[in-house]
C-alpha cells in the first residue's frame, strides 16, 4: 500500500515530468535541468508535509489537517 507522503509526491511529480519530457525531450540539458527542479520542489513539498496533504486528499481519507481545538482548564 502506498503511503499518503508517496501518493502526493506521486500526483504532484508524473504530469509535472511527462509535460517538461513533452516540451524538451529535444533539449536534453534543458529537460534534465528541469527534472532537477522538480526533484528539489517535491522534495521541499515532502519535507514541509504538504504531499501528506495532498495524498490524503487524492485517497480520500478525512482532513488530516483538522486539529481540534485546545479547550481551557478550569
Amino acid at each position: 500500500m502506498l503511503t499518503a507522503k508517496l501518493v502526493g509526491a506521486l500526483v504532484l511529480a508524473i504530469p509535472l515530468l511527462l509535460i517538461a519530457w513533452i516540451m524538451l525531450r529535444r533539449q536534453r540539458p534543458v529537460f534534465l535541468f528541469a527534472v532537477a527542479l522538480l526533484l528539489v520542489g517535491t522534495g521541499y513539498l515532502m519535507a514541509t508535509g504538504a504531499t501528506d496533504d495532498i495524498g490524503h486528499l487524492v485517497l480520500g481519507a478525512k482532513d488530516p489537517t483538522a486539529v481540534p481545538a485546545a479547550q481551557p482548564a478550569n
